[in-house]
């Protein structure tokens, strides 16, 4: 009996694995056929630094999650976690992002699914509110755009969302929303200080990411560096309405709707739109390779050795 169990486990990650790609697959297709007619200008440094510090962005976000997860009791060595973490990435590419919380259930198969669950929803509130944050914070820099009463409301609303990070709000919530689906309250629940801790991370990590936005733009013009915080916080913000989207995969068109509508007020048109499918890519491109990197890298730790 357990060797079938085994034998359907392995049949079923195959499957999710397949599914995963062939989506991701699909929109790498869908990206680089929108963005053929801007190729010949393309600036291979800028696009060299987007790479890279897109890359450093995701690194330190899947150590944020070693991190939260370990405060979860959810403990596995780092390569094990990294390869469920960076293949999980690409779950949030099937429609729904069901794939996402799937991949992450099958990854961490020998802890309580619950557990699972609520690292990962702790793990999205935490980059929710960061990336909440980041919005608010590029508001200050934008005045020649909106108007000055509008840096008082985005610091009230960044002590507001802060506040609602308390476990006495945070965990009743919580609790609320697995009542919902028919599962047990949690009891263990991260203290403010580390949520907290998780937040600021999240938001520094908006750093680098904005610097890959700032360079996937410039890979087209020459952009003056002072426009890094408003393009990340525009980006921020189309990403936060995609994420009301279940229905686009990763915000997949809802986000880059936004992003046309609100950068062609600093940028070109066609830097923009050149620039967001660019982001695009490079997104997927980095995802992608970490998940391929964490799965050989496994593969050749675990490989059994012939004496």
């Amino acid at each position: 009996m357990n060797i079938f169990t085994v034998k359907n486990k392995k049949i079923y990650s195959g499957i999710l694995f397949l599914l995963v790609l062939g989506f991701v697959f699909y929109y790498i297709f869908e990206s680089f056929h929108d963005l053929s007619g801007y190729l010949n200008q393309i600036n291979y440094i800028s696009l060299i630094l987007s790479f890279f510090f897109t890359l450093i962005a995701y690194l330190l976000s899947l150590l944020v999650w070693i991190d939260l997860a370990r405060s979860f009791g959810l403990k596995a060595s780092f390569i094990s976690a990294a390869r469920a973490w960076s293949f999980s990435q690409l779950g949030k590419y099937i429609p729904g992002r069901a794939g996402l919380i799937l991949v992450r259930l099958d990854a961490y198969g020998g802890y309580p699914q619950r557990t699972v669950a609520v690292a990962t929803f702790v793990e999205f509130i935490t980059a929710f509110i960061a990336s909440c944050l980041l919005v608010l914070f590029s508001v200050l820099f934008l005045e020649d755009i909106i108007a000055p009463y509008f840096k008082i409301m985005a610091l009230t609303l960044s002590l507001l969302l802060l506040i609602l990070l308390h476990p006495r709000l945070l965990k009743p919530v919580t609790n609320s929303l697995l009542k919902i689906i028919k599962r047990e309250p949690i009891t263990a629940f991260p203290s403010f200080g580390l949520i907290l801790k998780f937040v600021l991370i999240n938001f520094l990590i908006g750093i680098p990411y904005g610097l890959g936005l700032f360079y996937a733009m410039n890979c087209f013009a020459d952009i003056e560096l002072n426009l890094a915080i408003p393009i990340t916080g525009i980006y921020y913000a189309a990403s936060l309405v995609g994420l009301a989207a279940l229905f686009a995969p990763a915000g997949l068109g809802v986000r880059e709707g936004i992003i046309f509508l609100l950068l062609p007020a600093m940028l070109a048109k066609g830097i923009v739109i050149a620039g967001t499918i660019m982001i695009r890519i490079i997104s997927i491109a980095v995802e992608i390779s970490l998940a391929l990197f964490f799965y050989f890298l496994s593969v050749t730790l675990h490989r059994p050795t012939n004496h």
